[in-house]
């Protein structure tokens, strides 16, 4: 009976994949898409900086997106096998989500034309929001 409904959830769980990717490959004319920045430079603003450019590229997020996808495996291979344990990966996981909220935080100050000294100021203000946040967390969790 298990493998019947395993089968079965096999075959619609494809199907809808199957609609998912017509409906979006039919809704929009992405053949025509221009990107904002192609837009911007020939009109004759001023060209992207280097992170812009970075950023802009298929391959940059192909790559970023290859490697989060075989960190996760691994992580998950490492739990599974018993190498590491959960408080590990909860750690793990708030420290990469914080290291993003301040890089964040800093080249999006970056990109709207702030000087390196507010970006930092910026993330050191996102660090300690998170500081903050920790430390609540903390004293209303522990009794």
């Amino acid at each position: 009976m298990a493998n019947t409904t395993y089968l079965a959830s096999m075959v619609l769980m494809g199907l809808l994949g199957v609609g998912v990717v017509l409906f979006v490959l039919r809704s929009r004319r992405w053949r025509h898409y221009v990107p904002r920045v192609a837009r911007e430079v020939a009109g004759g603003e001023r060209p992207p900086s280097g992170l812009a450019g970075l950023a802009g590229r298929t391959g940059t997020w192909t790559v970023a997106y290859v490697a989060l996808v075989l960190g996760f495996m691994f992580g998950a291979m490492a739990y599974a096998s018993g190498a590491i344990t959960g408080p590990a990966v909860i750690g793990a996981v708030v420290a990469l989500v914080a290291s993003f909220l301040v890089a964040g935080v800093y080249f999006a100050m970056r990109e709207n034309g702030r000087p390196s000294a507010q970006a930092a100021a910026g993330g050191a203000v996102a660090t300690g929001m998170l500081a903050v946040v920790a430390i609540t967390i903390v004293l209303v969790t522990t009794g």
